[in-house]
């Protein structure tokens, strides 16, 4: 039976962070400073790496004395807020905030795995499980204004959606089958014999005229960003 704390990831957790901890939200709003608290997570901003050891310390000594918080030292320490993150995010020296580069590299693992031929979906199965993903990602970080990490990935996404429909496609016939319903005619088709990878395949001219980036748009494989910067 559990009788200090709450489960880690339970429902309940950040509400209850919230209610405990607002203690230290007036705190520190007596004290002028400029914060971000979600539940347990926490950035504090201060003018010089000087000021914000002092900081640290005396908010470390605070929460331990006054709200009985042990405070874990392995996982708070001071620097430069564009080479930490919040909640995914980063907050840079000019107010822009970015997607952290350990949430991109999460995306990239989510898109290996949902794109991943061995798994065994139809394409409608695919697409809902796909829209339901990234849509669900980027409504998330979509509050960042400094994008440049994530837009940049759209190429090699893509990629592997092509990678992922060209190894669907099985064999020669399969693929010269394939190619000619999206349209590629002539010696294009010979493609379908090539003895290259997926991968390598996935960026061949002929199968990314094939897949083209509106056609697997319409086919509901968008990428949201993308979506909502076009005109």
């Amino acid at each position: 039976m559990r009788h200090r704390g709450t489960p880690q990831g339970g429902p309940l957790s950040p509400l209850l962070a919230n209610l405990y901890l607002h203690p230290l939200d007036v705190e520190l709003e007596k004290r002028g400073v400029a914060f971000v608290r979600y539940a347990d997570d926490i950035a504090i901003f201060a003018g010089s790496e000087r000021a914000a050891k002092r900081l640290l310390a005396s908010v470390v000594k605070w929460l331990e004395e006054e709200l009985k918080i042990e405070v874990n030292r392995d996982k708070s320490g001071t620097g430069p807020s564009q080479n930490t993150q919040l909640l995914g995010f980063r907050i840079h020296r000019k107010g822009e905030v970015s997607i952290a580069p350990k949430a991109i590299e999460r995306l990239k693992a989510q898109v290996r795995e949902i794109w991943e031929r061995r798994r065994h979906r139809t394409e409608d199965e695919l697409k809902r499980c796909w829209k339901s993903y990234i849509e669900g990602w980027w409504n998330y970080f979509s509050y960042a204004n400094w994008r440049a990490g994530v837009t940049a990935l759209s190429g090699w996404i893509r990629r592997h959606m092509r990678k992922y429909f060209w190894q669907r496609w099985h064999n020669p016939k399969g693929r010269a089958n394939a190619l000619r319903r999206l349209g590629v005619r002539g010696r294009g088709v010979g493609v379908a014999w090539s003895r290259r990878g997926a991968w390598p395949m996935a960026r061949h001219v002929v199968v990314q005229q094939a897949l083209k980036t509106v056609r697997l748009r319409r086919a509901g494989f968008g990428l949201p960003w993308e979506l909502a910067s076009s005109p």
